[in-house]
């Protein structure tokens, strides 16, 4: 267990000092052996109403957010990524009567937790992966994401996996659409549409999710499951999952990791202001949320109950 000053979460946008406690900071002991039991269903919420939330969002919405809320902190990348990859290989064993769809995430902090994943005991062959979200470039590109998963994880452990298309010159909408198509035959359905499993995902240090960036059109969309998203702030296409599929998923889980996550997680679970970030946005649906962060990137949190492992 850290010491007292480890537990010390400051107010969002400053450092802590050694005299600041949080009284919703309630951590429990959770050693190796039981990361692979039930106790994943452990609730945190915020006890209180965050400052200034947002207007636009009914208080019967942010209510039903903040009761689902689940943040579970690890203490440093190594050990969030070995607790991530323990969960995700529980639920796919737990479900894995039928095909499970895992929606793969890029970045560093999902590569560590590939490579924890490849070391456990998984039914891979009951287990349909998809792409969360992908950047315009070709399959074989070092910046494609399902290029990523497939090396880190996806080719070693031999399960199936539907990547996002490329062709040279196509246009992006069209790709997605494809895409689109292909995840009504690859999901899970009831009478309200597809619903995936599991997805996995991360923010950016902007409050991006997937590849839904602030201000982006793809936030608005409501009518479609899959789009091309231009992103603004990095002058480039992104297809990715929309918000109306997201909320779909019987889980997302949410890995971040690092003092560079640290001010947007705060803004994304306590906000500050108006405008709420588009991470913030995955708990309005009906899929449940868990955020999987570590110490650091959990240091500018005040008002949010965590549960800490071991």
């Amino acid at each position: 267990m850290e010491s007292e000053a480890a537990a010390t979460l400051p107010r969002p946008g400053r450092r802590p000092n050694e005299s600041e406690r949080v009284d919703s900071f309630w951590p429990i002991h959770l050693g190796p052996e039981d990361m692979d039991m039930s106790w994943m269903i452990i609730r945190a919420m915020v006890l209180a109403d965050p400052p200034n939330a947002s207007s636009s969002v009914s208080k019967a919405s942010r209510a039903s957010s903040v009761a689902a809320m689940k943040v579970i902190v690890n203490r440093d990348p190594d050990s969030l990524a070995t607790f991530a990859a323990s969960m995700v290989a529980a639920k796919i064993r737990e479900w894995a009567g039928d095909t499970v769809t895992l929606a793969m995430a890029g970045g560093s902090t999902p590569r560590a937790m590939y490579h924890a994943l490849k070391t456990l005991d998984v039914p891979w062959d009951r287990v349909h992966a998809w792409i969360g979200d992908e950047r315009f470039v070709g399959q074989d590109h070092q910046d494609n994401n399902g290029a990523m998963a497939r090396r880190e994880l996806l080719d070693a452990v031999g399960a199936g996996v539907s990547l996002v298309p490329w062709r040279q010159d196509s246009d992006p909408h069209e790709l997605a659409a494809e895409y689109e198509r292909t995840l009504l035959g690859i999901l899970d359905h009831d009478h309200n549409g597809p619903k995936p499993d599991l997805i996995l995902a991360g923010i950016g240090d902007d409050g991006h999710t997937l590849s839904l960036f602030p201000g982006s059109e793809a936030l608005s969309v409501t009518d479609r499951w899959y789009v091309a998203n231009w992103v603004e702030q990095k002058q480039t296409w992104r297809l990715t999952t929309t918000l109306p599929l997201a909320h779909r998923a019987r889980l997302i889980l949410v890995l971040v990791a690092g003092e560079a996550k640290a001010e947007a997680l705060a803004e994304i679970l306590e906000p500050s202001g108006d405008e709420r970030l588009p991470a913030a946005r995955l708990m309005d649906g009906e899929a449940e949320v868990i955020w999987l962060i570590d110490q650091q990137a959990g240091s500018l949190l005040r008002h949010t109950r965590l549960d800490m492992v071991d």
